[in-house]
């Protein structure tokens, strides 16, 4: 069911509901859409309208707005507002969901390069991965399978030489607003749901608790109208859900007196996106590459015909299609290879994962190197209030972004390029030349707009982390909240690791493993 809270009159009290999910973007839909059917009263809290596309409204985007640290303001002043979106389906308005699953080794320490692990094995998320896989019609759970993919994108990665010390990983996207837009994939679910309700044009101002901050009790909220702070409301579930991705969530929190700290002040630490570098090196060919190994690092459109079964086999589809509508019959998406260091690279050079994506010339003889890469915990890569500055609309202090870098995350890059060169040179090349400076120390980078500069990927993770022990982090292996008894999280910011995949997918898996959970409370 859709609502709008301009339906209540100012101190209206919604109660009654078992679960309150407060964000309605790729985390919040996901969770509800899984929840829909189910003996669960939802509420879901959305800001703007069903309607909404392309870009919310300025007067709400600017609620964003945020200030940013010295360092991130050299690399993107207008990260905060620029890379999400405050409106429904969030920021799946704006990206190709390029997905990916962790690898295993992302959910385990490193020695030598950080302790960091997840609190639950690779495995369980696992069952997760492949129901996100289905239920968004993003592809076959196969991602290692390379012979299926490299005749599906009519390629080959280059051939395997002993001692090669990276290999290849494949990429998918959903290109089609249909499927990546979150809120058409789940809005007719959700419309029709007898038990979840959506709520639009709801912003959360704060969380009540608990004097012993262990217990939420209800939710403070807002109405917009006419671009400032319309009527206020109030929510009363037995459950809350924060999704409102690993910025905002943060600050709500720190909005709420600091709800869901733990002692040893980890709330808002830990921020990580992925580093990127767009044209980070250029590679030179003796003769032009062979046109299935261009082929296989093409990002190239794949149509597969549906199993017949649930959990049944894809199969790659090549005939002419001779009527357009059979195409909505086929699981059609985007796919490509990348270069990847092997698990045994990354034990023996302590550093983070990465990915390579390599883009040929026409002719086949040059290549330009884009690199992302695996950002190394770091306790002073951190979110915190700047009281010196309030959003345009509720007149609440904004969130700082104090993202920073360590030594060990150059290394990686310093690492990762030269394994590059390596690994080029083996496989024909000729020449390699780096395009951006990766001199000096953990702060010093090329800036600027140029692709050969350090940017932002635009991943929030990391400033709620997921811990065994309430010590280390800020929410348990169930998503919630160490010392807050009724309150979780679903979305980026429980990640303990980064590793180098954009983080949907494992978003997506999070929050349906939370839904399974949250039906057995």
């Amino acid at each position: 069911m859709y609502l709008s809270s301009d339906q209540f009159p100012a101190g209206t009290i919604l109660e009654n509901y078992d679960l309150c999910i407060v964000g309605a973007g790729a985390a919040g839909l996901s969770l509800a859409r899984k929840l829909a059917g189910t003996s669960k009263k939802i509420l879901v809290l959305a800001a703007g309208t069903p309607e909404e596309k392309g870009l919310p409204p300025s007067f709400r985007q600017k609620i964003y707005g945020g200030t940013a640290g010295e360092f991130l303001a050299k690399v993107d002043p207008l990260f905060l507002r620029r890379s999400r979106l405050h409106m429904y389906g969030g920021t799946t308005n704006h990206f190709g969901f390029w997905s990916r699953p962790f690898d295993e080794a992302d959910f385990l320490p490193r020695p030598g390069y950080r302790t960091a692990c997840w609190p639950f094995p690779h495995s369980e998320l696992t069952p997760y991965y492949q129901q996100a896989m289905d239920w968004g019609r993003y592809g076959p759970f196969n991602f290692d399978d390379l012979p299926f993919w490299e005749k599906a994108l009519f390629g080959r990665n280059f051939v395997h030489l002993a001692g090669d010390e990276l290999g290849a990983a494949i990429f998918h996207a959903q290109y089609e607003e249909r499927y990546h837009d979150f809120q058409l994939r789940a809005g007719d679910t959700l419309k029709t749901a007898a038990n979840v309700t959506v709520l639009f044009n709801a912003s959360l101002l704060k969380l009540e608790s608990t004097p012993d901050k262990a217990h939420v009790t209800s939710l403070v909220c807002a109405s917009i109208a006419g671009g400032k702070e319309g009527h206020r409301f109030t929510v009363k579930a037995a459950r809350y859900v924060l999704a409102m991705g690993g910025i905002e969530s943060v600050r709500v929190l720190q909005l709420s007196g600091n709800l869901g700290n733990n002692k040893n002040d980890h709330l808002g630490r830990g921020f990580m996106v992925h580093p990127l570098i767009t044209t980070a090196a250029r590679v030179e060919f003796g003769r032009p590459v062979e046109a299935e190994v261009r082929n296989f690092f093409r990002d190239q459109q794949v149509r597969l015909q549906n199993p017949e079964k649930p959990g049944g086999v894809y199969v790659h589809d090549t005939a002419p299609l001779v009527d357009p509508r059979l195409l909505f019959k086929h699981c059609v998406f985007n796919a490509w290879g990348v270069l990847v260091p092997t698990p045994e690279t990354l034990a023996a050079e302590k550093i983070g994962g990465f990915r390579i994506i390599l883009r040929f010339n026409p002719e086949g003889d040059k290549a330009e190197l884009n690199i992302n890469w695996e950002q190394v915990p770091n306790e002073d890569s951190r979110l915190t209030l700047d009281e010196s500055q309030v959003d345009p609309v509720f007149g609440q202090p904004v969130s700082r972004l104090d993202w920073r870098l360590k030594k060990e995350d150059k290394r990686t890059a310093i690492r990762a390029l030269a394994l590059c060169e390596t690994y080029l040179r083996r496989h024909g090349a000729t020449g390699f030349q780096l395009t951006s400076d990766l001199g000096g120390g953990a702060d010093q980078w090329t800036f600027g707009r140029q692709e050969n500069a350090l940017a932002t990927g635009d991943h929030h993770m990391g400033a709620l982390r997921m811990s065994a022990r309430p010590e280390d982090g800020i929410v348990d292996v169930h998503s919630r909240f160490h010392g807050v008894d009724n309150l979780y999280t679903a979305g980026c910011g429980q990640f303990p690791t980064s590793g180098y995949a954009n983080p949907t997918l494992t978003i997506v898996a999070l929050a349906l493993r939370l839904a399974d959970h949250l039906e057995k409370v």
